[in-house]
């Protein structure tokens, strides 16, 4: 302590940048703000305001499907009754995708969502999830051609 009072008089003249430096310090760090910000919201969402919300019925349901089928212990017919869901949802999708519609791939993705509901164990939350999600499927198909995702 008594070296850095003996040397200037003033113990804060160690800690102190020439008037140009700290300036341009400063406006570096503010050009860096925006730009670390912009990095770090691409890569890591803000706690508890992350929803990815998907184009399409098919797209939420398939998303929802996987959700519910990672919370739920089931036997291998159960698995399979998921698998062929979301297998047949992705094709309908692709094919959405691609400008056509595919109205029979789109009923046989509607039975297969109906399947898991009523022969799969689901907790009440996931069973509450899909059954809107298959809803949004049946105004879908009713609806298609005035639909807009």
């Amino acid at each position: 302590m008594g070296r850095l009072s003996s040397q200037d008089g003033n113990k804060n003249n160690m800690f102190k940048l020439p008037f140009g430096s700290a300036i341009r310090m400063g406006a570096i760090a503010l050009a860096l703000v925006p730009g670390w910000q912009l990095l770090d919201a691409q890569w890591y969402p803000q706690a508890g305001n992350y929803q990815r919300q998907p184009a399409s019925p098919a797209d939420r349901t398939i998303e929802d499907l996987r959700q519910v089928a990672q919370r739920n212990a089931f036997t291998h017919g159960e698995r399979e009754r998921y698998d062929h869901a979301i297998e047949h949802l992705s094709q309908f999708s692709g094919k959405l995708y691609a400008g056509r519609m595919d109205r029979g791939k789109l009923d046989r993705s509607i039975e297969d969502v109906r399947n898991v509901l009523q022969r799969n164990r689901i907790d009440p939350r996931g069973r509450e999830i899909l059954s809107s999600d298959l809803n949004e499927l049946y105004r879908y198909r009713s609806s298609y051609a005035g639909y807009r995702y």
